[in-house]
């Protein structure tokens, strides 16, 4: 009986993590396909961001034909990534969340948002 329940307690744990999100669910290369800036869309052709593991990024904006790098870093309790690119204008604050293979960033200082797809 107490191996039956020890095995139940287990199936059950094992369930409820895996239906959780994993706390670096971002982690990767997304294409920015829009930004909405101020309810006004932005369809985005060649722009990404790759999040490093290791607190790196790269980035990609295909009309400046500009790539940045810099660091992140990610508080949990409050979903909030932490950019610090090249230049103090590259420092940014975004709000995350996600649905499926799509993650949107919603800025945490303005009305914008930038939606992207997970680059496989």
């Amino acid at each position: 009986m107490k191996l039956k329940s020890i095995k139940t307690i287990f199936l059950i744990f094992i369930l409820l993590y895996s239906c959780g999100q994993p706390d670096e669910y971002f982690i990767g290369k997304w294409q920015i396909v829009n930004v909405i800036e101020n309810s006004k869309s932005i369809d985005l052709v060649e722009n990404w961001m790759h999040l490093k593991n290791n607190g790196t990024f790269e980035s990609y904006d295909g009309a400046l034909k500009k790539k940045e790098s810099g660091t992140w870093r990610y508080q949990l309790d409050e979903k909030r990534l932490f950019i610090d690119g090249e230049g103090e204008e590259a420092d940014s604050e975004w709000i995350l969340s996600i649905k499926n293979d799509t993650l949107f960033f919603h800025s945490a200082s303005d009305d914008v948002y930038l939606i992207a797809k997970e680059i496989k």
